[in-house]
């Protein structure tokens, strides 16, 4: 996700050490870990909902499309079923 590495990590550690302090450093770790899961849960939620959205169009487009067929061919056999007309 992000491009960070161990170094930057490291750096980020003793950043949030000096500004919150040994106290508050373990509490807002964790906040940010349950912000984190949240916001991935929400986010796969979110492309759960979009592939089966995707999936129900493409099912509502072959069942339009089979419909189709099935109309064309009602039609075509009332055609031929029709008898000839005298002429």
């Amino acid at each position: 996700m992000f491009d960070i590495g161990l170094t930057e990590l490291i750096v980020l550690a003793i950043i949030a050490l000096v500004v919150l302090g040994p106290e508050k450093l373990p509490h807002a770790a964790r906040m940010a870990g349950a912000w984190m899961g949240r916001i991935r849960r929400m986010i796969i939620n979110v492309q759960a909902d979009i592939e089966s959205e995707v999936a129900a169009q493409e099912m509502r487009e072959r069942i339009r499309k089979e419909m189709e067929k099935v109309t064309s061919l009602e039609t075509t056999q009332i055609r031929d079923d029709e008898p000839p007309k005298p002429t």
